[in-house]
């Protein structure tokens, strides 16, 4: 009798342990799953203002700056490829929901603003005064957006649960069952998700593929080079100070030589895919050739021979 009583009493015992361990197993695969659906959320909502970042923000030459188009793009493109938390590549359709071994989650939503979020605080042109309520920068500039704003959502709920934890848990599996919104930012307030990610956009300077293109020295041809907008910031500040004046026109008068056309305007622009240098023909000083930014190396010039290697604006690192 007491063997029998012995093996009832731990089969009783093993059971109990086993409701028990399966609860914590059960919701610790729920909780692992929530959490790694957050994390894509939250991606989600980074990938949509990295992306912005990529796309062409403004037009130089018609003065636009912070299309805010660009924006709503970027939304469109998160939320085409997080649709199914994944991210690696566009999905069509809107977007079934997720079905893992215990959560489910619809769809993820990215909600993108031209706007900054909170008490962020922006960097117009027009704060870049010469004198108090004097920015000609800000007159010349047209900004549609300072920056953007990002967020994004998921409904999710536990499911498969079971039935195995009525009646002593079931107030955990009603809690487990009902639905709630996960935000890439902060938490949910009534299902909304008020907390943003915010960044600034654009930096009113040359940063797309042709406006980092090469400038050929070109004289007396008046032709624009392959980069644009340098060419012409660049020969709207010339024109803007007076263009060449006459010092050259004086001084060649002085000595007897023949002046240059100081009104006329051209450029040299040579990055690392041309060395850097210029090629002027024979008519350089010295018979050399070839013209450097600094530092330079110049064979027919011993006493200036510094290399870029290891070098910031001439001077050693």
């Amino acid at each position: 009798m007491r063997s029998r009583h012995a093996r009832g009493q731990a089969l009783v015992e093993t059971a109990l342990a086993l409701m028990v361990f399966v609860t914590i197993l059960v919701f610790g695969i729920y909780f692992a799953e929530v959490g790694a659906l957050t994390l894509k959320v939250q991606e989600a909502a980074n990938f949509a203002m990295w992306d912005a970042t990529g796309r062409v923000m403004h037009n130089p030459a018609g003065g636009d700056w912070g299309h805010r188009g660009v924006v709503a793009d970027a939304e469109a493109e998160a939320t085409a490829r997080y649709v199914d938390f994944d991210g690696r590549e566009r999905m069509g359709g809107t977007g079934m929901p997720i079905q893992q071994a215990i959560a489910r989650a619809q769809a993820i939503q990215v909600d993108c603003r031209p706007a900054l979020a909170g008490r962020v605080e922006g960097l117009p042109p027009s704060a870049a005064e010469v004198s108090p309520g004097v920015s000609p920068l800000g007159d010349a500039m047209s900004v549609g957006t300072e920056g953007m704003s990002c967020t994004a959502s998921s409904r999710m709920r536990g499911s498969r649960v079971g039935r195995f934890m009525e009646e002593r848990f079931q107030e955990a599996h009603r809690r487990a069952a009902t639905v709630f919104t996960v935000c890439a930012a902060g938490r949910a307030n009534n299902g909304r998700c008020p907390g943003r990610f915010t960044m600034l956009l654009d930096d009113w300077g040359l940063s797309g593929v042709a406006e980092g293109r090469s400038c050929p020295l070109s004289i007396d041809s008046g032709a624009e080079c392959a980069n644009v907008d340098y060419y012409r910031w660049t020969e709207r500040i010339y024109r803007a100070n007076g263009g060449g004046g006459g010092a050259g026109s004086a001084l060649a008068g002085l000595v007897g030589a023949e002046s240059v056309n100081e009104d006329q305007f051209f450029m040299s622009f040579r990055g690392a895919e041309a060395d850097y240098e210029e090629n002027l023909g024979s008519t350089h000083a010295g018979g050399q050739a070839r013209w450097e930014t600094t530092p330079f190396q110049a064979p027919n010039v011993p006493s200036y021979n510094a290399g870029r290697g290891n070098h910031w604006l001439g001077m050693p690192r």
